[in-house]
């Protein structure tokens, strides 16, 4: 028991709180985090309430087994269907998940906010290369 609550709490049990935090833009993230609670807490209810009678009715060790059973296919499915998010923003995790659902309404919102901002960083003159070469830096001593 002690085992399996240990890669437990490694693993499934903070994948909960983790994830929506980690691939939910901010517009959605409150509601992602809403849904995810609420399934997290259904989940551990029907945990708590079925644990000893499950347990009782297959015996402990193929209980056990069925839980491990249970972590090793959360395992499988973070560790390859779930998208690394180590360096990429909030707005690349919005766009990433639209490209593989097919959501353009996104990326259409996505284009238009770059376009914007290309056009507000050339108005203000972000961005723009100079045509004259910068002077070098004085020397200590020398007057401009």
């Amino acid at each position: 028991l002690s085992l399996y609550l240990s890669f437990f709490s490694v693993g499934m049990g903070p994948g909960a709180w983790l994830i929506p935090a980690e691939i939910f833009a901010t517009s959605i993230r409150a509601k992602a985090m809403s849904v995810a609670t609420f399934f997290n807490r259904i989940t551990a209810t029907l945990m708590a309430s079925t644990f000893l009678s499950t347990a009782n009715a297959i015996g402990w060790g193929p209980f056990f087994i069925m839980l491990a059973a249970i972590a090793v296919v959360v395992f499988v499915f973070i560790y390859f269907l779930l998208p690394e998010t180590k360096g990429r923003s909030l707005e690349d995790m919005s766009v990433y998940f639209a490209e593989i659902t097919g959501d353009h309404s996104v990326l259409e919102a996505e284009k238009k906010i770059i376009s914007d901002r290309a056009r507000a960083d050339a108005a203000a003159g972000v961005g723009v290369e100079m045509t004259e070469t910068p002077a070098p830096p004085l020397a200590t001593g020398e007057v401009a």
